[in-house]
């Protein structure tokens, strides 16, 4: 288990206790590094989320992220794969997009 769970997160993946960081924060003991094109898509993913005026970010609004980080690897694997990114950008954003008739 440890050698699948480094060969994903890293060497010493699972090696920091849990407790609290040098600010008092709690930790769960896991660390995941993101890459620069990750943390690019995270970004923009807040960034969707807040443009449609979402209360809190979405799997939707991450794959929007992903989409708009347009030289990432995975906007290149969703075109290569035959998808149409315009068409799945406006049908994701009608989806996530807040219902007026509702409340709040």
């Amino acid at each position: 288990m440890r050698e699948k769970v480094e060969a994903t997160f890293g060497p010493g993946a699972l090696d920091r206790e849990p407790g609290r960081d040098h600010r008092g924060t709690l930790v769960s003991g896991r660390h995941i590094r993101v890459g620069k094109g990750a943390k690019k898509a995270l970004e923009l993913s807040l960034r969707e989320a807040l443009a449609l005026k979402s209360k809190d970010i979405r799997d939707g609004h991450i794959l929007l992220g992903v989409l708009r980080e347009a030289e990432g690897l995975g906007a290149r694997i969703i075109g290569v794969a035959g998808i149409d990114i315009p068409t799945l950008r406006t049908e994701l954003e009608r989806r996530l997009r807040p219902d007026p008739k509702l409340p709040g």
